[in-house]
């Protein structure tokens, strides 16, 4: 199965507001609270951590020391292998992350769901505000999502999409297009930590404003093609600045200014030439594999500081 949904006892555990591509689970017809997603996506199972047990010829069971298995309780399916210090993060405590955001108790829930035999969900809340720029129909949607493990595959991921996870390949792709992430290992702290995770992530509805504020003010602000030049000669920079490799990623980063997706509206302007930029630096610049793009872009890496710079510079002109 391609969507690698969970199904317990006849039942998919998957909820949507809105119908997926596969067509299973339960969709409802508005935003859910984490009470609903919970139950409607089939969530509300809990995990335990038990010793694991070795069947040695002559000793029968003998403990395996530092060694646990994390167990399904409604099930008790095995879910996978985990160390002494691994904490479990059930998944009703993981809706403390969006509480954080917004409050308890709201309608913000788009999607839910467990993958293979429940060792993996997903969760995606779309915020109540988006991003609008004057005088184009360029409106940005911003989901928060959340993934966890119960297998020790890997750590509680906090991030923020533009892509609802309905599957298991639309969760890959979501969390290979991030704005922004967040990485919380299973350790003593991690409930604490997941709890605050919206900081490190900055979003909040006021975030969201504000974002909205300094995207249309860029979005009305003027540039002419000498100083769109100017600044993209100042954003890509190298000692040898006549070097033909340098003019080469300068015409790219020009072309993707005037030609890119969705320019046609914004060009002209201080918001016009970011948008380029970023499209250069996540669309048409090569990188040497996807983990090395993912640093480049969004883990303070070359991609990252350049439009991050380009975002100052053009808000200061």
């Amino acid at each position: 199965m391609a969507h690698n949904l969970n199904e317990t006892n006849g039942k998919i555990s998957f909820a949507s507001t809105q119908r997926a591509w596969h067509g299973l689970g339960q969709i409802v017809d508005s935003a859910m609270t984490s009470k609903q997603a919970i139950e409607l996506a089939g969530l509300d199972y809990q995990v335990i951590k038990t010793p694991m047990l070795a069947k040695v010829r002559g000793a029968g069971k003998v403990v395996v020391p530092d060694h646990f298995a994390t167990v399904r309780k409604d099930t008790n399916e095995v879910l996978g292998v985990v160390g002494r210090r691994y904490e479990i993060i059930q998944n009703q405590d993981a809706f403390v992350f969006f509480d954080a955001i917004v409050g308890q108790g709201q309608a913000i829930f788009e999607t839910a769901g467990a993958l293979g035999n429940g060792n993996k969900t997903f969760i995606t809340a779309k915020m109540p505000s988006y991003v609008r720029i004057t005088g184009t129909d360029d409106i940005t949607e911003m989901y928060v999502v959340l993934t966890n493990t119960h297998d020790g595959s890997g750590s509680v991921i906090a991030a923020v999409t533009g892509i609802r996870i309905v599957c298991e390949n639309t969760m890959r792709i979501a969390l290979k297009n991030t704005v922004n992430k967040v990485a919380i290992r299973h350790t003593t702290n991690a409930e604490r930590n997941l709890a605050q995770a919206h900081k490190l992530l900055g979003i909040s509805n006021d975030y969201i404003t504000k974002m909205n504020e300094a995207f249309n003010s860029l979005a009305l602000k003027k540039i002419t093609d000498a100083k769109a030049k100017q600044l993209i000669e100042n954003l890509f920079y190298s000692e040898k600045n006549d070097s033909t490799r340098i003019k080469n990623i300068r015409e790219s980063v020009l072309e993707s200014y005037y030609s890119g997706i969705g320019q046609e509206k914004v060009v002209g302007t201080a918001f016009g030439l970011l948008n380029g930029i970023t499209h250069y630096t996540s669309h048409v610049k090569e990188y040497k594999d996807a983990d090395t793009k993912f640093e480049n872009l969004l883990m303070d890496g070359a991609s990252a500081k350049i439009t991050d710079k380009a975002f100052e510079l053009l808000l200061a002109m």
